[in-house]
């Protein structure tokens, strides 16, 4: 587990992916040489299976796990559709949250993103009441349920009548323009109703749902960072992302 340092980052990946996808790993390469950095690739106890449903309030209550075996704050990092549970942490656990960075993040969605799957999908997940999800490269298959799916809708943060998001701490969303399996219109009205006045909405122009993280999306991480840094230190207060 390591000893954990000033600043505690937990990576949290996607449906359909593993502690091995490319955020991750590019993510551990760019805090390698930041001493004050402790940086985890999160494993859930369930991170997908044909053989088991899969739960996405699971996924939250595994994080929670995690970030509750210590007195210090996290700074939570998270890709797609675990930018869900993420996004519920930050809220509702505000004590435990210092900042998040979140990539191509699963929200606003309806019950057709099925369909992304493959065409028909939902039609499918209809009649049979399960569909499985495909892994991507170095990543886990899922099992999904229409229960399961209306479960992720309506407990997404996004789904309620509050006009602003009670999130508070410094946030980065960095989005591909040409994804189409979560428009990049959702985030940026997900940043819209975010309530922190310390946040940046980035555009990744000529990229999809799947994406590297490039220099300038690293440069303004570490921007973020050093935002983080300065609202740690109790010296240093109302820094501006």
């Amino acid at each position: 587990m390591g000893i954990l340092k000033k600043l505690n980052v937990l990576y949290c990946h996607g449906l359909g992916s593993s502690i091995n996808c490319r955020h991750a790993t590019q993510l551990q390469a760019f805090f390698e040489k930041q001493e004050d950095v402790y940086f985890e690739r999160f494993l859930y106890k369930n991170p997908g299976s044909y053989d088991y449903v899969w739960n996405v309030n699971e996924w939250r209550r595994d994080i929670e796990e995690r970030i509750d075996t210590t007195n210090d704050k996290w700074i939570l990092m998270a890709t797609s559709g675990a930018c869900h549970p993420a996004l519920n942490i930050a809220k509702h656990r505000k004590e435990k949250i210092s900042g998040l960075f979140l990539m191509c993040p699963g929200t606003g969605l309806d019950m057709n993103f099925v369909d992304t799957i493959q065409p028909g999908a939902l039609n499918y997940l209809m009649k049979k009441g399960f569909i499985k999800y495909p892994p991507s490269k170095h990543g886990h298959p899922a099992l999904l349920s229409i229960d399961c799916l209306k479960e992720f809708l309506n407990t997404d943060i996004c789904n309620n009548s509050e006009q602003a998001i009670d999130i508070t701490c410094p946030v980065l969303t960095v989005h591909g323009v040409e994804d189409n399996i979560v428009s990049v219109e959702n985030s940026e009205r997900l940043m819209q109703r975010i309530a922190s006045k310390c946040k940046e909405f980035h555009r990744i122009p000529g990229v999809d749902h799947y994406f590297d993280l490039d220099d300038q999306v690293l440069t303004k991480l570490g921007r973020l960072m050093d935002v983080i840094r300065e609202n740690e230190l109790p010296e240093k207060i109302g820094a501006k992302l």
